[in-house]
């Protein structure tokens, strides 16, 4: 066995973000449905019990909030190792999808969730209620969305999930 140079070693909480993530948006899905049951006598539909204290709403922002933390450092990490500390540097403050085209990824599909995501990551995080009255998203939605893209993120760079 060989010592580990020190310069090497990087101490990084990318799979903890990750974690977090995929148990909120697991709590989340549990919430929705353990809040709602079938319409009795047969009829279609579900009854969807008031949730007071909104805990699928705040998972659902806990999952939002904690992929973009996943993304940003998984991000980080790549470019360092493939391309660099200076180019990181130069890329730092640009947007998720050229990031991603600088290491290659041309799958549109990722692109453009990573789009969406930006525009919903920037409307929670930064809220600012009296100008964001276009669009009406609905956070589990998001969740999901988000969810969508750092899995299939992890899965085009063949990442194992930690």
């Amino acid at each position: 066995m060989t010592e580990a140079n020190q310069s090497d070693f990087i101490q990084s909480n990318v799979w903890v973000f990750y974690r977090i993530a995929k148990e909120s948006f697991e709590s989340m899905k549990n919430d929705i449905s353990s809040g709602r049951r079938p319409k009795p006598n047969g009829e279609p539909g579900w009854i969807i019990t008031y949730d007071p204290e909104q805990k699928g709403y705040k998972a659902a922002l806990v999952v939002i909030v904690f992929s973009g933390m996943f993304l940003e450092a998984l991000l980080h990490l790549l470019i360092v190792s493939r391309k660099g500390i200076g180019t990181f540097k130069s890329y730092d403050s640009k947007k998720y999808e050229e990031k991603l085209r600088l290491l290659d990824c041309t799958d549109e599909s990722i692109l453009s969730l990573c789009e969406n995501y930006r525009q919903v990551r920037r409307e929670i995080v930064h809220e600012k209620a009296h100008l964001d009255k276009t669009t009406i998203r609905f956070a589990q939605k998001e969740a999901e969305s988000a969810i969508t893209m750092i899995t299939r993120i992890a899965d085009f760079f063949k990442l194992k999930l930690g």
